[in-house]
């Protein structure tokens, strides 16, 4: 039913021919899902922990039916005219095919390697792809998001190739315009904010220092991560302004105002832990410091972004 239904960023979606499902790419899960439209819920087709769905760590890179499938952060998704689910697995840097009778998958583009080459579709690569649609005459049309271009993947030959959507008269985005693209991030809905004061200095030290209980320690196997904005954009230069936070849940970043304006700095922090041979887990959150006007001589400053996660009861 609709109210025992639950998923972890769900990033694509498209209707089933006969309109009676969604399909839906949950990419933190590593699964695609089908919604039932009339009771709202949901069925696994691939990928993804049958049994636990708070386990957020079966992913990987490997074909077959049902749950045995792994995928690493579906983003794209769309039902084709055969009524075939074709999915960009953006962290496989792959595109891949769901028959979803037998909900068999298979690869049918990229290496698994990111990187950017056309050709033979088994030999092509891929880096990041985020979308893809069907554009009809056997062609699908996708996202390649690092490389920032659109590709086409041919399927009419017996096999397939991939190919760069030629562009023309269209300018590179200005510097600007990504500064924008970056503050239009946000946390996922269900992450906690911390508020911190950040004083009136005009640089110093933001340093994170996240714990976890104890019997939990930070994936090995799968990286946490930090990631900055500044609102106004340019209030501030901060080094690093994206990375990896350490094994002991730390990570210093060096920040310098440029306005002597109050302004406000949002850390997103995605942090993946475990229990001692058992499951792991996943909790978003952001920092979100608050700077007062600049003082004159105001002496640098080291700012703790402290705190500890708390496992879903």
């Amino acid at each position: 039913s609709s109210g025992n239904t639950s998923f972890a960023q769900p990033s694509g979606i498209s209707m089933s021919l006969d309109l009676s499902e969604l399909y839906v790419a949950d990419s933190e899960s590593s699964s695609i899902r089908a919604v039932d439209l009339r009771s709202g819920g949901s069925r696994l087709l691939a990928g993804g922990d049958p049994f636990f769905s708070d386990n957020l760590f079966k992913f990987g890179d490997h074909d077959g039916v049902g749950s045995e499938v792994l995928l690493q952060h579906p983003l794209g998704i769309f039902c084709g005219s055969q009524g075939q689910i074709y999915v960009a697995d953006s962290y496989n840097h792959k595109v891949k095919k769901l028959d979803v009778a037998s909900r068999r998958v298979s690869t049918l583009a990229g290496t698994g390697r990111a990187g950017f080459q056309d050709g033979l579709a088994s030999d092509a690569q891929l880096s990041e792809p985020s979308d893809i649609v069907e554009a009809g005459n056997g062609r699908l049309f996708i996202a390649d998001t690092n490389n920032s271009v659109i590709r086409i993947l041919d399927l009419n030959n017996e096999e397939p190739s991939i190919a760069t959507l030629q562009l023309k008269g269209v300018l590179p985005p200005s510097l600007k315009s990504k500064s924008l693209r970056r503050l239009r991030r946000r946390s996922a809905a269900e992450a906690k904010t911390i508020f911190i004061d950040g004083g009136s200095s005009n640089e110093g030290k933001l340093r994170l220092e996240i714990k976890v209980p104890e019997g939990y320690h930070l994936s090995k196997e799968a990286q946490s991560k930090f990631s900055v904005d500044f609102e106004p954009e340019n209030a501030a230069v901060v080094d690093p302004s994206d990375g990896n936070i350490g094994s002991e849940g730390s990570a210093v970043l060096q920040f310098k105002r440029s306005s002597a304006s109050s302004s406000k700095s949002r850390i997103y922090c995605k942090v993946y832990y475990c229990k001692e041979d058992e499951v792991c887990l996943y909790e978003p959150l952001t920092f979100e410091v608050s700077f007062q006007d600049a003082g004159p001589g105001a002496d640098p400053a080291e700012i703790p972004l402290r705190y500890t996660v708390k496992p879903k009861s």
